[in-house]
């Protein structure tokens, strides 16, 4: 509210069903489905998809395929990520792979490999694999051995 000194939460959205957190000097690996906003300031190799938000902190590491309502990178995203809405990139951030987002924010010094693509309408990223944001990406018995 205006005038009440109170902070206003960042995952206003999502405070409901809370925030679930990878913490760092943890590793994580295999396929990972949430409602809520997910931060991972220590390690997660897969699938992970949230219709909240993603934070990767500066300690954070993921690699895999990544879809998500909106994003914010502090350290290093690898693969295929897909965001519907904000991707925002700090200083510190690296990304190698290949992007698609609704919106980009980048400050001076974050880096990334590979390509970026954005994707003006929702509707235009749900047709790039055809599955609603809620379904994680199958991969094939041959690209898993």
């Amino acid at each position: 509210m205006i005038g009440s000194g109170k902070k206003q939460n960042r995952f206003e959205g999502t405070t409901e069903r809370g925030v679930n957190r990878i913490a760092e000097g943890t590793s994580m690996s295999g396929t990972l489905s949430c409602e809520a906003s997910i931060r991972i300031d220590g390690q997660f190799e897969g699938d992970l998809v949230t219709k909240g938000r993603l934070v990767v902190g500066a300690s954070g590491v993921v690699s895999g395929t990544i879809r998500c309502a909106q994003c914010e990178v502090e350290g290093r995203l690898d693969g295929e990520v897909i965001v519907e809405e904000l991707l925002a990139l700090k200083s510190s951030a690296r990304i190698e792979g290949e992007v698609k987002y609704g919106q980009l924010s980048v400050e001076e010094g974050a880096v990334v490999t590979g390509t970026l693509q954005l994707v003006s309408k929702v509707k235009d990223l749900a047709g790039t694999d055809r599955r609603s944001i809620s379904e994680p990406k199958k991969q094939s018995a041959e690209a898993m051995a």
